[in-house]
């Protein structure tokens, strides 16, 4: 990393100011080539913006941030310069001509992740911040930026890496005076062992929850025509973002909103309606990207007036039965969730079932906005820790014991500090924007 490297640090458009980032090692240098002599670290100095030609193409504030006190761990200059597109552009390129490279997406934030001022679920969770579209999920970015995540894993780790201390010694040393694995060495080594595999059961369930507060959830709307789905959808949206009519087919084509549901984004699709017959070439083309649109969902919503079934194949989806129109009934025959869609009578009832049939009981508190990734490791992990339980139990050998919990350790170091090839750190920092 000898070269320095300029990026915006804000997203492109116009406003008032705007932010040009360089870090390296010739970050001051070249710093005080475009806006002069440089201040002290961490204080802000007004400055004139020149071009390679000493032409002034604006004027601003300067700072430098030494390393390694800085966001990167090398010396960091930003300069705030007007918010034109324009201004922007030539800022950067006055750097570009004096010996700067433009920045890849993420490279900042990998060079903070190489230089160790980051591990990695603090480098994912400076995207997922950005990105966030829920108060929740920006809360849950921000506790795994500060590290709240790291600490849990990383305390399972430090305890893990104990108990593999003992297991090993005693295979390693069995001879020594002193070192002694007997019956009740191996009955205190299971509770440990299972002290961990409930704190990882603990976990892996927030941190699931925590992907689904990251990637959101799809729910399509399937049912026969005229059962309410886009008068349940504009309930929803409190928006009239769908066509609502008396006469059969009138959705056609698939209608997807976006809506906050309980601190997780949820894409409602409202589809066409489902029946067995139609002559109608256009209907039947919506009733095709209605199944599709289903078999890519979360969960589908089987949506019916009362008295009324919804003949559909879910193909293994997870579906939650909604009978609409429950202010036109005495009585609650079919078992699922009661609505009207006309009146709001029950819909609060169906929140709830709908975050409940996802896996989202808003009960367990979410640390960290997870990655798939990151429930991946934990579950195996997970697995091998049972493993290594159910071998203690059953009086198996402690090398076998012992290559659980290596295997343990292994899977979990691959969420913070992932030994693997430059090609998956290439392909994590690739999701990042320009400047950071």
């Amino acid at each position: 990393m000898e070269d320095t490297i300029v990026a915006p640090a804000t997203p492109l458009g116009k406003g008032g100011v705007s932010v040009v980032r360089v870090s390296g090692v010739g970050a001051k240098a070249f710093g005080e080539v475009v806006c002069g002599k440089l201040n002290r670290p961490w204080v802000f100095k007004k400055c004139q913006i020149k071009n390679k030609k000493g032409v002034v193409v604006d004027s601003g504030l300067v700072v430098l941030f030494e390393s390694p006190k800085s966001y990167t761990g090398e010396d960091v200059v930003e300069v705030h310069c007007h918010g034109s597109p324009v201004v922007v552009d030539l800022v950067v390129e006055s750097f570009l001509s004096a010996g700067c490279r433009l920045a890849e997406p993420g490279e900042f934030t990998k060079r903070a992740y190489l230089n160790e001022k980051i591990d990695m679920t603090q480098a994912e969770a400076v995207s997922d911040l950005i990105a966030s579209e829920t108060e929740e999920a920006a809360r849950a970015a921000h506790n795994s930026l500060v590290g709240e995540f790291s600490k849990l894993v990383n305390g399972v780790i430090d305890r893990v890496v104990s108990v593999r201390v003992l297991v090993e010694s005693s295979i390693d040393f069995s001879d020594e005076d002193g070192v002694v694995f007997d019956k009740e060495a191996r009955s205190s080594l299971i509770p440990s062992i299972q002290k961990e595999v409930d704190s990882l059961e603990f976990l892996v369930e927030s941190s699931k929850e925590g992907a689904r507060l990251r990637e959101g959830i799809k729910i399509s709307l399937i049912g026969p025509p005229n059962s309410g789905k886009s008068t349940l959808l504009n309930l929803l949206s409190k928006e009239d973002v769908a066509i609502v009519s008396d006469m059969p087919g009138t959705t056609r084509d698939v209608l997807r909103v976006k809506l906050n549901l309980g601190g997780i984004l949820c894409e409602f699709s409202d589809t066409a309606g489902i029946r067995d017959s139609s002559s109608d070439p256009i209907e039947k083309e919506g009733m095709k990207r209605a199944a599709k649109e289903a078999g890519l969902s979360d969960l589908i919503l089987l949506i019916s007036s009362p008295n009324e079934g919804v003949d559909f194949d879910t193909k293994g989806v997870p579906f939650l039965r909604v009978v609409n129109k429950v202010d036109l009934i005495d009585s609650k025959e079919i078992p699922g969730v009661y609505i009207s869609s006309l009146t709001g009578e029950g819909i609060e009832d169906l929140k709830a079932s709908i975050l409940n049939s996802v896996g989202f009981s808003g009960g367990v508190e979410v640390p960290v906005l997870a990655r798939r990734r990151h429930v991946f490791y934990l579950e195996k992990a997970l697995k091998n820790l049972k493993r290594s339980v159910d071998l203690a139990n059953e009086g198996a050998g402690l090398e076998l014991i012992a290559e659980e919990l290596v295997s343990a350790h292994s899977e979990l170091g691959n969420i913070a500090k992932p030994m693997s090839s430059d090609d998956l750190l290439g392909e994590i920092f690739s999701e990042f924007c320009i400047g950071k």
